[in-house]
């Protein structure tokens, strides 16, 4: 009877420790709620039916911080808004699971005139340091989003996108 009760204040007195430490403020940089995400410049480039070619800083974790992008679109693209060099904010990553995973692109301007969305893409090269997506119709949707529209594309764009750490590769 004795070594029951000392056994069942065993077991208490451990958890009592357990449920203190999961509480206990973490070191800085452990997680806490307010810090935000760390960053890395890298360089992206779009050739192709989407032209960009710019170094960013912090991309693109899912939850931001969605970095500021000059785009040109192709004609052909869209109906009325194509053709063009957009200042907005791109968004970029795998998208799916497994086997058919494939990768997203977003770029949206500020005040909603332009939501682009493609998904699709096959991966011909990924190192440490180097990604490189070839997305064309045959591959890949393409959708706009914006305010006033909410449609496909005329048709999806053909394009490479290219994201590497080596900034020299913007210049």
């Amino acid at each position: 009877m004795k070594a029951g009760r000392v056994a069942i204040v065993g077991i208490l007195f451990s958890a009592m420790l357990v449920v203190s430490g999961a509480n206990a403020d973490k070191p800085e940089g452990q997680g806490k709620p307010g810090k935000p995400p760390s960053t890395s410049g890298e360089c992206i480039v779009f050739t192709g039916g989407l032209v960009g070619k710019q170094l960013v800083e912090g991309c693109c974790p899912n939850r931001g911080p969605y970095p500021a992008y000059t785009m040109t679109l192709s004609d052909g693209i869209l109906e009325d808004i194509d053709g063009r060099v957009y200042d907005g904010n791109v968004f970029m990553n795998y998208w799916g699971p497994g086997r058919t995973r494939q990768y997203i692109v977003q770029f949206w301007t500020p005040d909603d005139a332009l939501f682009l969305e493609v998904k699709g893409g096959v991966v011909r090269e990924e190192t440490k340091s180097k990604l490189t997506v070839d997305f064309d119709s045959s591959n890949s949707v393409c959708r706009d989003y914006s305010m006033t529209r909410d449609k496909l594309c005329l048709r999806a764009p053909t394009f490479t996108l290219v994201r590497t750490s080596s900034v020299g590769f913007c210049k």
